[in-house]
């Protein structure tokens, strides 16, 4: 994983409530600090699995990495733009310091877009990076930077804080693919039972998640686990469970969802137009395995 926020809840949930060990699955959990570095350590096989962002995905394996994504974890993008106390809108950032997660992350696409829509140039401001949103929301805190684009829970925290919301990522990206477990492509063909094991357990959690009934033990699984308070714990199940369901029900990759991706990243020119085709980053073979097996045993 990259780092310890509410994006990873099922995995929280399928290890508190013994969904992975009930399909044979003992996890290691290790935190890289930044996507970039889960998507290099995958590649040198340091990593079974690994969650990659989309992007990262995207350019790992157009630079030749020889990994795939096998379960979107994520189809939205639930980002809040925060700033420094006295900065009351986006258009207030010219000439101030932003920081991202780096300069070909997710959230530098997100923002890019954010600041365009304002009539923003990128000589108007300058980008700072740190890869794990706790890091980006430390240095709003310590007054280092003049925005961040934070991730919950840090995003409730800081506007529990005071610290004035700017933007809302998800106005501009209703539909994108967030992120992906991937795996190399020959560890997994040698290790197909314990991908598509490994994939139900995550899929089990997910369904869990979803159940309203299970509301408040979800929040206690994420105060738990990450450290934040029930009010943002609860504020944050709200936006990712009830109004968003950013976690993808049946793990499957959407070709849309990830050509909204693709699309961003020709952009800005990380990807050469003609784009290649969403089905070269991912295999479905093994969710849609997990998915059938899942069912029959309903």
């Amino acid at each position: 994983m990259t780092s310890k926020t509410a994006n990873e809840w099922p995995e929280y949930v399928g290890l508190a409530l013994g969904f992975f060990k009930q399909n044979g699955i003992a996890l290691d959990m290790l935190y890289s600090g930044s996507a970039a570095a889960s998507a290099q350590q995958l590649t040198a096989g340091a990593l079974d699995i690994s969650e990659v962002s989309s992007t990262q995905m995207i350019e790992a394996i157009n630079g030749g990495a020889p990994i795939t994504g096998f379960i979107e974890h994520s189809g939205k993008a639930p980002y809040l733009v925060l700033g420094k106390k006295g900065i009351t809108s986006i258009s207030g950032l010219k000439g101030k310091t932003i920081i991202v997660g780096g300069p070909n992350d997710i959230t530098r696409v997100f923002m890019d877009k954010i600041l365009e829509n304002a009539k923003l140039k990128p000589d108007d401001y300058t980008y700072t990076y740190a890869g794990a949103t706790a890091e980006r929301f430390a240095a709003l805190s310590s007054g280092g930077v003049d925005a961040a684009i934070l991730f919950p829970p840090f995003s409730y925290r800081a506007l529990n804080a005071g610290y004035p919301l700017l933007d809302d990522v998800s106005k501009y990206f209703p539909a994108f693919m967030f992120d992906a477990f991937c795996v190399r492509p020959d560890w997994g063909a040698a290790h197909r039972d314990l991908v598509v094991k490994f994939s139900k357990g995550y899929l089990q959690s997910v369904q869990w998640l979803y159940n309203p009934v299970n509301r408040a033990r979800a929040i206690r699984i994420l105060v738990d686990t990450t450290n934040v308070t029930p009010e943002d714990a609860s504020e944050t199940y709200d936006l990712f469970v009830t109004k968003l369901h950013i976690y993808t029900p049946t793990g499957e990759i959407s070709p849309t969802s990830l050509g909204t991706v693709i699309d961003a990243l020709v952009k800005i020119g990380q990807i050469k137009s003609p784009a290649p085709a969403a089905s070269k980053y991912y295999d479905s073979t093994y969710v849609a395995q997990a998915n059938a097996e899942l069912k029959a045993h309903r």
